[in-house]
């Protein structure tokens, strides 16, 4: 039983924000670094980072719906 195209979209969106929250969150101590040690300025550092978030949410999100998990059904056990 496959899902509606509404709720996989809905589901792939959900993934998409959660972890690009999750990538975002985890760059800026990164990005704080690279701006404290002047290695970068900072729309370098925005550039860079915002690539490589999104970058793991795609890979991640994409990964996680091109085969979702199947559900069993009842009475399979």
């Amino acid at each position: 039983m496959s899902w509606p195209i509404k709720l996989r979209a809905m589901s792939f969106a959900v993934t998409m924000g959660v972890t690009l929250t999750e990538s975002v969150m985890g760059a800026i101590p990164i990005g704080l670094a690279l701006w404290f040690f002047s290695v970068m300025s900072t729309a370098r550092i925005f550039e860079l980072l915002a690539v490589v978030a999104a970058t793991f949410s795609l890979s991640i999100s994409i990964y996680s719906h091109v085969r979702p998990t199947p559900f069993l059904r009842r009475g399979a056990l």
